[in-house]
């Protein structure tokens, strides 16, 4: 299908950067191009890390304060979400990974599987998430973790059993997407058989 950028402002830029695009596009309804304004938010890629603590068992969650889920969260703006954090200009997506793990949490992740990308909300943002799972043991932990205090970062790490954690998606104590898609993907991994 056809499309053509008729006009494309940076309407702000300063943490991230949005752009006010004139476009046609061909529509599905008749393949005349329709002309239409769009709002883009423009978004460095990001990871995003399932981390289990084969010790013990434990999923490891980092817990935050998350100003744009105050008006509408039941835990008053606290979140719980599996580590993620944005690529460095030129940083590939595992590396990423494993730095973010080591900041957020402080352990040292060795085992890493690539799960897959997708968009973080494709009505409006570029941002693509590489989405990673990852195990560790207790002396994998070398840092404190909790973020970093330069990027004004103040994270709790929580490690919660798998069963608990999908109880608080049931109920919506778990409303963060990455973790929602995270967690499902663990599900089903351990309800299918070896190969």
């Amino acid at each position: 299908m056809k499309y053509e950028i008729i006009k494309n402002d940076r309407i702000f830029s300063e943490f991230f950067k949005v752009d006010r695009v004139e476009l046609k596009h061909e529509n599905f309804r008749d393949q005349d191009l329709s002309q239409v304004r769009r709002y883009h938010l423009n978004r460095p890629e990001a990871v995003a890390v399932i981390l289990e603590n084969e010790t013990t068992g434990n999923i490891v969650l980092v817990e935050q304060f998350r100003y744009s889920s105050l008006k509408k969260s039941i835990r008053n703006g606290w979140t719980q979400e599996i580590i993620a954090g944005l690529l460095d200009e030129g940083e590939e997506p595992i590396d990423c990974a494993r730095r973010e793990t080591m900041e957020e949490t402080g352990y040292q992740v060795h085992n890493l599987e690539f799960i897959t990308t997708y968009f973080a909300s494709v009505g409006i943002s570029d941002e693509l998430v590489h989405l990673f799972y990852g195990t560790v043991t207790n002396e994998d932990k070398i840092e404190d973790g909790g973020g970093l205090e330069d990027e004004s970062e103040d994270l709790a790490i929580r490690e919660l059993s798998f069963s608990q954690i999908m109880e608080d998606i049931r109920v919506g104590n778990i409303r963060d997407a990455k973790t929602i898609i995270g967690l499902q993907w663990l599900a089903l991994k351990k309800l299918s058989p070896p190969s």
